[in-house]
């Protein structure tokens, strides 16, 4: 058996919807009545003249780059026709439509209610295609896109869907010219349509909506995976890294990041995990994953004066790092956690990195003694879980600048109410961030403002914990984390203790940052004689 970041994946790999990225189907449709602005009734099949009536009323599609809409043929060849310039009528259309969502949401997994938003009427003709790309969600719920093809005759114009290393071929050509063809995909698919070699297709395309912004798509039933996963984050629960990180399949933008908006096996993943960790004792989030990669990059083969993306290849990564942002809880809250770093050894499967797609790459060019060299940025969903009584240590890898205000809110708590619950809470607290206190967290004699330890002493001695100070000051102070203006707080935290343990701490500091902090010691010695009875007098004396 392996480590738990290696298993999960393995564990999880049976957790699959009744459904895919994907779906497609065809149904015979009684032909509904098409009317179209300047061309008017559409018969169906769709007859080669009025294929040119509608591309002399139509225009060009375009396409999303970046933030621009842009029209550029050799991307995609199309025409398009928006909707406030055509109507579909016959009573059995809607019947028709009923069915086909229907199908579509049984393909894809999804068993809440969905609906369909009607987005544009598109014709292919010959040599019509367009290259991969992804779609945009073009409107509030959208999760998907619906293809229906209407009768109309065509070849080649297959659709190509690709998603986690697999791809679909999807032939939308009826069967039979009562036939209408259906395919629907999730929205952050690539996708592309092969150049269609003859004939005339005619489609039309929907957003796919949920109903509600709330409901989650619930898996099916699986408690064996869910009993083998609670066992191994029990036996985890005294084990390292102190949280794992499982990026998902699908991709989501931070409005999308949500429980009950998870597509496929996504949502069944999150389900069967959420349940496994409150058995376990575990807490699971959803959060947005980042990761930032840069290093050394040269130029390929046949490259000339003027180089383009294209003209270069990542060689060596030799910086990167991750981060989670925009924290989700299971029923829906957003988390007051910042931005939290993902360390080595936490991502489930390891290695993540080494197999996936960078959203954005660019290279730079050598120049004077720099080579070329390369910056790639990946952004994922992804599921985080720790064990529920390490939930401090992992707010702790934050850092300072978001563990110290905390703390300082917390002693306010404790001032106000004087609660045990919270004076409890700002203990543990304490005592994680003591733990995870690094030498390059700052000294007092670099920062022109108050030090972190000068702010740390302060708070340990607001809140009164004996321990805590005598700790911070053997751990912190003592080895390296200490300069002139910690003097005045530390004496005031010690003043908290005995005289014996004061006695025992100054000399502790002083024997071991003497040396380097030379004039801080000076000061705190001449400070702690006028407060601690005895320092300071020889042996003996009345």
């Amino acid at each position: 058996m392996g480590t738990l970041a290696t298993d999960l994946p393995e564990l999880l790999a049976s957790v699959n919807r009744c459904g895919d990225f994907f779906t497609q189907g065809a149904i015979a449709i009684h032909p509904p009545g098409l009317r179209v602005d300047g061309v008017g009734s559409i018969a169906l099949p769709l007859l080669p003249v009025q294929a040119g009536q509608l591309i002399a009323i139509a225009e060009r599609a375009p396409f999303g780059r970046g933030a621009d809409t842009v029209i550029d043929p050799s991307v995609r060849r199309t025409w398009q026709i928006g909707p406030s310039k055509f109507c579909i009528e016959g009573r059995h259309w809607q019947s028709t439509l009923d069915i086909i969502l229907a199908r579509a949401a049984e393909g894809l997994g999804v068993s809440e209610p969905i609906e369909a938003e009607l987005y544009k009427l598109l014709i292919y003709d010959e040599g019509s295609f367009f290259a991969a790309h992804r779609d945009t969600e073009k409107a509030d719920r959208m999760f998907a896109t619906l293809v229906i093809v209407l009768p109309s005759c065509s070849s080649g114009g297959e659709l190509i869907v690709r998603h986690a290393g697999r791809e679909a071929a999807l032939d939308l050509r009826p069967d039979d010219a009562g036939e209408a063809a259906f395919a629907a995909f999730y929205a952050d698919c690539v996708h592309e349509v092969l150049p269609v070699t003859a004939g005339c297709r005619l489609a039309l395309i929907y957003n796919l909506l949920r109903r509600q912004q709330k409901g989650a798509l619930l898996p099916p039933d699986y408690r064996n995976e869910q009993a083998r996963i609670e066992r191994r984050l029990r036996d985890w629960r005294s084990g390292k890294p102190e949280k794992l990180v499982y990026p998902l399949q699908h991709a989501y933008t931070p409005a999308e990041i949500a429980f009950d908006a998870l597509k496929g096996a996504d949502a069944g993943a999150a389900e069967v995990l959420a349940a496994a960790a409150v058995g376990a004792e575990c807490e699971l989030h959803l959060a947005l994953l980042t990761i930032e990669e840069s290093g050394i990059a040269e130029y390929a083969d046949g490259y000339g004066d003027y180089c383009e993306e294209d003209d270069f290849e990542a060689i060596e990564v030799t910086d990167s790092w991750a981060t989670l942002t925009e924290w989700r809880a299971p029923d829906g809250s957003r988390l007051a956690l910042s931005e939290i770093p993902v360390l080595t050894g936490e991502f489930s499967p390891p290695g993540y990195c080494d197999d996936i797609e960078p959203d954005e790459e660019h290279f730079h060019e050598a120049t004077g003694n720099e080579g070329a060299s390369f910056e790639r940025s990946y952004r994922r969903a992804a599921l985080v879980l720790w064990p529920r009584d390490r939930r401090l240590a992992v707010f702790c890898q934050a850092g300072l600048k978001i563990t110290l205000p905390a703390l300082e809110r917390n002693v306010q708590l404790c001032e106000q109410d004087g609660k045990i619950d919270d004076r409890r809470e700002a203990s543990a607290l304490a005592a994680q961030m003591i733990g995870h206190w690094r030498p390059e967290d700052g000294y007092a004699d670099e920062q022109p403002a108050l030090s972190n330890g000068t702010r740390m002493l302060g708070l340990l001695a607001r809140l009164g914990d004996a321990d805590l100070v005598d700790r911070f000051v053997r751990r912190v102070i003592a080895n390296g984390v200490y300069g002139r203006s910690d003097d005045d707080a530390l004496l005031a935290a010690l003043a908290r203790l005995p005289a014996r343990k004061q006695t025992a701490l100054v000399t502790t500091v002083v024997t071991r940052m003497g040396a380097p902090r030379f004039d801080a010691c000076c000061g705190l010695l001449a400070g702690a004689i006028g407060q601690v009875p005895g320092l300071g007098r020889p042996s003996g004396c009345c």
